[in-house]
């Protein structure tokens, strides 16, 4: 089934379809952006059509998409987002106003709606995978890609190398599982370690 999350009439299109034919939801996952030139301007230029791109995309699909999802779902109803949470906490990659600001958003539904669904069993969380492969990293410049492996297989990352998708489905299984049914609101980092090196210090001291 598919629909393009920047119409909220689809969404809600999906969900019925899913209720028509399976009845019930056990997982959603939303994990979708629009390409790369529809939001990716930094915030003296970006257009409010870029803008609304990048959080109709985010936030206000995942806030439909919950609410359409959730009376779909028994106790015990899995619920993630897929964030980048260094796109929401910081401002150097200036192009990444639109995403990073929708991301944040995003966020901080997770964190509403851990409290909204918890007493029905539901849980909701994000998953932050840092640089991986075979994704977006794959679509830029080979210079560019060649840069973003060197620096993180050389310390920027302390497991040395970037992520692969295998990874990011490892913990998006994890917490679809009945082991993680007490953990609720959370933005979980799954990038190597690389969310704990300190921009302010070279790899080289960090790392030792």
């Amino acid at each position: 089934m598919q629909a393009d999350v920047l119409h909220p009439e689809q969404i809600k299109t999906m969900f019925e379809r899913v209720k028509k034919e399976f009845g019930t939801l056990d997982i959603f996952v939303s994990n979708a952006r629009p390409e790369v030139p529809a939001f990716f301007q930094a915030p003296m230029d970006i257009s409010l059509e870029q803008w609304d791109a990048a959080f109709d995309s985010q936030a206000k699909a995942f806030l439909i998409g919950v609410r359409e999802a959730s009376p779909l779902m028994k106790k015990g109803g899995k619920i993630l987002a897929i964030t980048y949470a260094e796109g929401s906490r910081t401002g150097g990659l200036q192009p990444w106003v639109g995403m990073g600001s929708a991301k944040a958003a995003l966020e901080s539904l997770v964190r509403y709606f851990g409290v909204a669904l918890a007493k029905r069993g539901i849980t909701v969380n994000a998953i932050s995978p840092g640089w991986t492969e075979d994704s977006v990293l794959n679509t830029l410049p080979q210079a560019a890609q060649d840069l973003l492996r060197a620096w993180h297989t050389r310390g920027w990352t302390p497991m040395g190398r970037l992520g692969t998708p295998a990874d990011v489905a490892d913990v998006t299984s994890l917490f679809c599982s009945e082991e993680s049914d007490w953990i609720t609101g959370q933005i979980i980092y799954a990038d190597g370690g690389a969310s704990l090196m300190n921009p302010e210090v070279p790899t080289e001291i960090q790392i030792g």
